[in-house]
């Protein structure tokens, strides 16, 4: 970071809050980052993950106990989740947990879960993995135009974020 670079105000807003889950909501995959659990370097992985998103704001996942990325969220729950489509992009920071509630598991498995995890709902190693957001970042979300306009004049004004439309910081409750 440059010393003309300046730290990012955070918003409580509630309509703020509301776009960042709209934002979540409208994209199925997410790109997980955690630490490895079996790096000595605390090297960083992402993985891609179909979301559900929960009433609370909380975002959960359906994973293998017996994972990877079960291991590494038991070994260090700080995570970041990436979201991008063509008109907007989020990352949320928070903590995640591995979660061994059946009837979660229950509630949230589709087809989709078929096609990636075995055994179905019942399987005790089907988990879920839920992520509790600190907050989230996020630019865009109005159209792929707007976007595009704004990327292109916070490229030419690098210092000026705010003038040109940047990255909003949320706070999520």
């Amino acid at each position: 970071m440059t010393t003309s670079e300046s730290t990012p105000s955070v918003t409580t807003d509630p309509a703020e809050v509301k776009k960042v889950h709209d934002l979540m909501e409208s994209v199925d995959i997410a790109m997980l980052t955690t630490t490895d659990s079996e790096s000595r370097s605390s090297r960083l992985v992402s993985r891609p993950l179909s979301t559900q998103v929960a009433e609370d704001g909380d975002i959960l996942f359906l994973v293998r106990s017996s994972s990877s990325v079960a291991a590494d969220v038991r070994a260090n729950g700080e995570v970041n989740v990436a979201y991008a489509s063509n008109k907007a992009w989020v990352s949320v920071s928070g903590t995640a947990t591995v979660v061994n509630d059946r009837e979660l598991v229950k509630e949230l498995w589709s087809k989709g879960a078929d096609a990636f995890m075995e055994g179905g709902p019942e399987n005790q190693d089907n988990v879920v993995l839920k992520v509790n957001g600190d907050t989230a970042t996020y630019w865009g979300g109005e159209s792929l135009i707007g976007t595009a306009v704004k990327t292109i004049g916070a490229i030419r004004n690098k210092n000026d974020d705010d003038a040109q439309g940047g990255p909003t910081t949320v706070a999520l409750p």
